[in-house]
């Protein structure tokens, strides 16, 4: 399986091992991994007025690095990310990556009545691992914003089989165990 494991890790962070951990677990199971590290990257400015007036344009993928993780995506079978929760949702790098990737004609599209279909089709798997200080009721009762983003809004554009794992551990110390029991049923 081709997946594309998208890391909003610090590289300097502890937690950094999450993706790593990932990724060796994938590669070790026989996967084809394509690993983006978003931080330090081009994703970590806000959009630019000429990607935002793209956005609903014939050619909505305005640089090189949407273009080439556009392509990524389609060509993948399996989406990954790999995130610290900030304030029980996705870090800003990685808003910002859904927000210039995950455009019309990628994520989803139009059929002859306007109405959005699936674009994503090829994913028919999706995994979000992420580290969080907060206990898992805190979580729950601010609505974890992060895993309905991750895995229920973005499995909408997906293959409508398409299988989730969500994997959560704690901030400092993230039990990797975890992450190869979860990716090893991959």
């Amino acid at each position: 399986m081709k997946v594309l494991l998208l890391d909003a890790f610090d590289p300097e962070s502890a937690d950094s091992v999450v993706a790593e951990t990932a990724r060796a677990t994938l590669e070790a199971g026989g996967h084809e991994v394509t690993h983006r590290v978003l931080v330090g990257g081009p994703f970590e400015t806000f959009m630019t007025t000429a990607e935002r007036a793209a956005y609903h344009e014939d050619t909505p993928l305005v640089t090189a690095e949407t273009v080439e993780d556009a392509a990524a995506l389609q060509n993948a079978d399996a989406l990954l990310f790999c995130y610290p929760t900030t304030l029980f949702t996705v870090p800003a790098v990685l808003k910002s990556w859904l927000e210039r990737v995950l455009v019309p004609g990628v994520a989803f599209v139009f059929d002859d009545k306007e109405r959005v279909r699936p674009g994503m089709t090829n994913i028919r798997r999706l995994g979000t691992i992420t580290t969080t200080v907060h206990a898992a009721s805190q979580t729950r009762r601010m609505r974890d914003a992060g895993r309905r983003t991750t895995t229920w809004n973005i499995r909408l554009s997906c293959h409508r089989l398409c299988r989730r794992t969500v994997v959560s551990l704690e901030t400092g110390s993230p039990d990797v165990a975890k992450i190869k029991r979860a990716l090893g049923r991959w």
